[in-house]
């Protein structure tokens, strides 16, 4: 479940002091907290991929995401991770089974509606360049590093935004075992009409599932 979270997901203390931030980076940093705030819903699809030199390993996923308050539902491939507000169900489709947690007990670096407004405090930032991506938008890119490294396993996040519409472009973290994991958002859409259904997980609609409860 963890595993299938951290790599969705897509991803997005108070401060010691926030005269070490380069001004230009905290402004597209608070500009981008502002407007996360006042999100209601959203709903994103992405492509995550995980990279690690020292196990050889180069994942690259599809998925969607879909937030309303403190509710979610994340598809990742054969995987469907639901949080209800009560339950954390995560769903496998390869062998129809659906596990059941405390939402508590999930991390905040891996939890999507928390995506944005983690960056918020704790956090050093710098700003690296302007520059247009594939698609000839106008991105800002700020290197992100935490203010108390020692409480997280990883070292910089590299935080690109749509210069024009504040919203996020891509994610990739740094960890400190070496692995990369990058989230490039395909489609971002906020305050979107989201029904209360796609957060419950309907156990009629998976015949002859089993049901691990692990609470």
């Amino acid at each position: 479940m963890k595993n299938a979270l951290l790599l969705a997901a897509l991803l997005l203390a108070p401060i010691a002091s926030r005269a070490q931030d380069d001004p230009k980076a905290k402004a597209i940093v608070d500009r981008l907290m502002a407007q996360a705030k006042g999100w209601t819903s959203f709903e994103a699809d992405f492509s995550s991929r995980l990279q690690s030199a020292k196990d050889k390993l180069d994942v690259k996923q599809e998925g969607n995401m879909k937030v309303k308050g403190k509710r979610f539902r994340l598809v990742l491939d054969k995987n469907t991770i639901i949080n209800d507000g009560a339950v954390l169900y995560t769903y496998s489709k390869e062998t129809n089974e659906v596990t059941l947690n405390d939402p508590a007990e999930m991390e905040q670096e891996i939890d999507p509606t928390k995506m944005f407004t983690q960056y918020e405090k704790g956090f050093k930032s710098q700003f690296v360049e302007e520059k247009a991506d594939a698609a000839g938008m106008m991105t800002q890119i700020v290197k992100l590093f935490p203010i108390d490294p020692a409480k997280k396993p990883f070292h910089t996040v590299m935080l690109t935004v749509d210069k024009a519409k504040g919203e996020p472009r891509s994610v990739q973290v740094l960890y400190k075992d070496g692995n990369v994991v990058t989230y490039n958002v395909k489609r971002f859409a906020a305050n979107v009409d989201l029904a209360d259904a796609l957060f419950t997980f309907d156990k009629g609609k998976y015949p002859g599932v089993e049901v691990n409860d692990m609470r």
